[in-house]
């Protein structure tokens, strides 16, 4: 135990670390960060709105929200408050907020806007508290209460399901949690003078909030550390640029993600012709310390970044294999093995002991032992003394029953072999109980009764339903409708109907599941591959492609190519690509979708997460396959789709002795040249005056002048830093989309470069890598330039205005800036195509007021907004023949 209290000695230990980075997250694609300092006085700021609410000490409130800093300030600041936190995860339903605020009788709910709190409770909305200067306000007042807060009084109640399939809440208190954390943390401080000198250490964090092994790493420990925590979702490819680009020191995940990182790495290395070569290397240098397989294996340390190091991984199995792959690439790996009843820790293995695959020695003041059929038993100051509301006694003579099956190796570390509860543990870290799965089927048509089970799958297991069904009942229908009634970690992945009258059951009823799920899986073996394949799978991803091609879902084949055959632009395909990951969690980056059919995208999303498809093309991120999915072994796309090749970013004109002679340029040359030959009427130079750049400037487009119209015409402290986004159509040689010889490539080197150079273009893809582009628009809006965009994707001829590409509504969410329609006109006289020096002419430039697209905007409705607000900028027909007037000032 250490010196602790309670948990509120980790607010006040924050000032000290003053303006270092504790949190870096995205909105969108644009990085904010939070400061210790401002973390402090935010945890006050809400403590004082809790306090102004009317919360009494010991009274519970409910979080849930996204992860972010404003849910870490909602927690301390609700302990410092004096309240009981009870959080929720982000998906919760309604239903279950309701359920649970009536349990633990809580009157106020911590959430985002438009969240509905049940009836007795009010909403707060996350993060509207303003920060509190300590010892100022209700913080004061709300603190003195909580600062007597003891190690027996309640800091969390984490509900969990329970046999009944009502929520069961896990008390942890002050004491329990502190006792979990307190041997890490005097470990750290034994060695923290060998940290310090290296000042904020930046870890990526992809773990929930929600659940206790997210708030031990991503809250109590990193900020106990100094640490940056940077939030990143769960996705492969960004988890591996942001390691490189934050330039961070390791990883907080769970083995899930680990094993699609290693698939990653594998297929980047298969790319460049390089996998075989590395798999002997790893055998060859199996054993040998770190230090020298790091410096063996240092194309894998460039994906990372030469710093990434560590990698932490907790909330189920980690699977051997992946566990070698990493050891043996050089990597420093922690597994840690707990329960939400033990707060949550209750061994951690070390990370120079590179033998075996043990989860550790036990903290040191949990004890473990092994019960009856070797049940792993644990007892001490960290495991809850009940549950809320319940009379079940947690522990039997001070033993907590785990329900999971280990040894103990001679050295006395634990290994986890399996489970003996009823729970299903995700291959994710989460856990579902089938019994609430279950109670989804009751009353469905046709269903008669439904045995929930999990499959083992790598790392975890995968929800299974295996129904007794009606005759001629659809049990597809059966899952879909019981799916909807579900949180997305329990929605069912597989079916199977049972063909005899009933499911084995026990001498009092219940069904025997071991005897289920063993036909289950000889079923599966015998399957033949066609019989798989889950056609509402495809249905699913046939309709999503309709919608965005705005064609019938019966004219598309397997053969119909997404931009041959459907006419998909780049913007198209990241609408597209949006689209699957939001409905299949499957993060497809655009450049596998540009040579794609929709056959192969089929392929790709229904292929097993835990295989990589035939071709080696299996793309990075979350795979949520459907309920049967057909064997990995048998997809073999009918088109190989398109290899990663990182979109070519112009990151070196921000350089300073750059952008100060790409300014001096623009000002002698461009300035001057438009209005000498386009003599340019600039209007709306008034809607910019009340909203702050940067800005995003969505255009019409008639001319390649378009864009030094904007130059020339902005004030002098904007033009500066517009940035075009430049299409790749005319430079596929340069940017690796086709084919060319050396020379063609050179020639489109000086090209690209000059163009980048003079306007600060950064390169919009036409069919692949878009994602890259908007996240390189992030960066750019992130240094404070306006991204300029010309939706229509080509020339149109003038007083017209073609339909834009639904990615600018994507753009226009992600890039959470100000829009600012604008119109151009006359350029196309002054500059045709085919013509390269200009005519005299006259031109307009027209901005429109600001649009404020929401971040969670459906992107074809903003599309439709942006392209109806460029649309009403075009002048009177009385107007287009007047001469414009006098300009001055400019």
């Amino acid at each position: 135990m250490t010196d602790r209290a309670n948990l509120l000695s980790y607010v006040e230990r924050l000032a000290p670390f003053g303006d270092r980075e504790a949190y870096l997250w995205k909105e969108g694609v644009r990085w904010r960060r939070r400061t210790y300092a401002e973390l402090h006085r935010r945890i006050h700021g809400c403590a004082a709105a809790l306090a102004a609410s009317g919360l009494k000490r010991g009274e519970h409130v409910l979080i849930q929200g996204p992860d972010s800093p404003d849910w870490v300030e909602a927690l301390l600041g609700t302990l410092q408050a004096g309240g009981v936190a009870v959080p929720l995860e982000p998906m919760a339903s309604a239903d279950l907020r309701a359920r649970v605020a009536a349990i633990v009788g809580a009157r106020i709910v911590i959430g985002p806007r438009g969240l509905v709190p049940p009836p007795q409770a009010r909403l707060i909305e996350m993060g509207s508290w303003a920060g509190a200067p300590p010892g100022r306000g209700g913080a004061s007042a709300a603190g003195s209460g909580a600062t007597a807060a003891g190690p027996d009084d309640r800091a969390e109640v984490i509900f969990t399901s329970g046999t009944t399939g009502e929520p069961k809440g896990v008390v942890l208190t002050h004491g329990n949690l502190i006792s979990d954390l307190a041997p890490i943390e005097r470990g750290f401080r034994k060695r923290e003078h060998l940290v310090r000198p290296f000042g904020s250490l930046r870890f990526i964090s992809t773990l929930p909030l929600s659940h206790m092994f997210g708030q031990t790493m991503n809250v109590f420990l990193s900020l106990t550390m100094g640490f940056t925590v940077v939030i990143v979702p769960p996705r492969p490819r960004e988890v591996m640029e942001v390691a490189r680009r934050k330039r961070a020191w390791g990883l907080f995940t769970v083995p899930r993600l680990l094993d699609l990182l290693a698939t990653e790495v594998r297929r980047n290395l298969h790319e460049r012709g390089r996998l075989e070569a590395f798999e002997a290397r790893q055998k060859r240098l199996q054993g040998r310390p770190f230090y020298v397989q790091a410096a063996a294996f240092w194309r894998v340390q460039r994906m990372f970044g030469l710093r990434f190091r560590l990698m932490v991984a907790g909330g189920a199995a980690l699977p051997e294999e992946v566990l070698r792959f990493w050891r043996d690439t050089g990597y420093l790996v922690i597994q840690g093995y707990g329960l939400t009843e033990a707060a949550p820790i209750v061994s951690l293995s070390n990370p120079f002991d590179r033998t075996g695959a043990s989860v550790g020695r036990p903290m040191r003041a949990v004890e473990v032992r092994l019960g009856p059929g070797n049940e792993v038993l644990i007892r001490g100051p960290n495991v809850t003394q009940g549950y809320l509301g319940s009379k079940e006694k947690p522990t039997e003579d001070g033993w907590f029953h785990t329900g999971d099956v280990g040894e103990m190796d001679p050295s006395g570390k634990l290994l986890i072999r399996g489970r003996l509860k009823d729970v299903i543990v995700t291959s994710e870290g989460e856990n579902v109980y089938p019994v609430d799965v279950e109670a989804a089927f009751d009353g469905l048509p046709g269903v008669r009764a439904a045995c929930v089970v999990g499959l083992p799958v790598e790392g975890g297991d995968r929800v299974h339903a295996v129904l007794l069904m009606e005759k001629g009942a659809d049990p597809m229908a059966a899952v879909e409708r019981a799916n909807e009634r579900l949180m997305p970690k329990q929605r069912v992945r597989g079916h199977t109907v049972w063909t005899e009258p009933d499911f084995p059951r026990t001498a009092i009823g219940k069904v025997r599941k071991v005897l289920v799920i063993e036909k289950v899986l000889a079923q599966e073996r015998e399957r033949s591959p066609a019989s798989g394949a889950a056609t509402t799978g495809a249905g699913a991803v046939r309709r999503l492609v309709a919608e965005v091609a705005r064609a019938d879902p019966a004219s598309l084949r397997e053969s119909t190519r997404l931009v041959e055959g459907l006419g998909l632009g780049s913007l198209d395909l990241v609408e597209l690509s949006v689209a699957l990951e939001e409905e299949f969690g499957a993060g497809i980056p655009e450049d596998r979708l540009a040579g794609a059919t929709v056959g192969d995208l089929e392929a790709i999303i229904l292929a097993p997460p835990s295989r990589v498809p035939a071709t080696g093309d299996r793309p990075p991120g979350e795979m949520r396959p459907p309920a049967e999915p057909r064997p990995s072994e048998e997809i073999r796309p009918s088109v190989e789709v398109t290899a990663h090749r990182p979109l070519r970013v112009p990151r070196w004109v921000r350089q300073p002795i750059v952008r100060a002679m790409r300014r001096a340029f623009q000002e002698i040359a461009i300035v001057p040249y438009d209005p000498h030959y386009a003599r340019p009427e600039i209007r709306g130079l008034e809607h910019l005056k009340g909203v702050a750049p940067p800005y995003l400037l969505v255009s019409d487009h008639h001319s390649f002048m378009d864009s030094g119209l904007f130059l020339a015409g902005l004030p002098r402290g904007l033009r500066g830093r517009v940035t075009p986004g430049m299409t790749t159509r005319y430079h596929g040689v340069f940017f690796r989309d086709t084919p060319g010889t050396p020379w063609q490539r050179f020639v489109q080197w000086i090209q690209v470069r000059l163009v980048q150079f003079f306007f600060n273009a950064w390169p919009l893809p036409e069919t692949g890598a878009v994602r890259e582009s908007l996240a390189y628009a992030g960066e750019l809006a992130d240094a404070g330039y306006s991204p300029l965009i010309f939706p229509e994707g080509r020339h149109v001829p003038e007083g017209t205005t073609a339909p834009f590409r639904g990615g600018i509504g994507i753009f226009a969410r992600e890039l959470r800036l100000p829009v600012i329609p604008a119109r151009v006109e006359g350029t196309a006289k002054v500059l045709p195509e085919r013509v390269y020096w200009p005519r005299f002419g006259r031109t307009r430039l027209i901005l429109g007021p600001p649009l404020w697209i929401a971040p969670d905007a459906n992107p074809a409705e903003a599309t439709h907004l942006i392209e109806a607000a460029v649309r009403r900028l075009a002048p009177a027909p009385a107007e287009r023949g007047a001469p414009p007037p006098a300009i001055g000032g400019m």
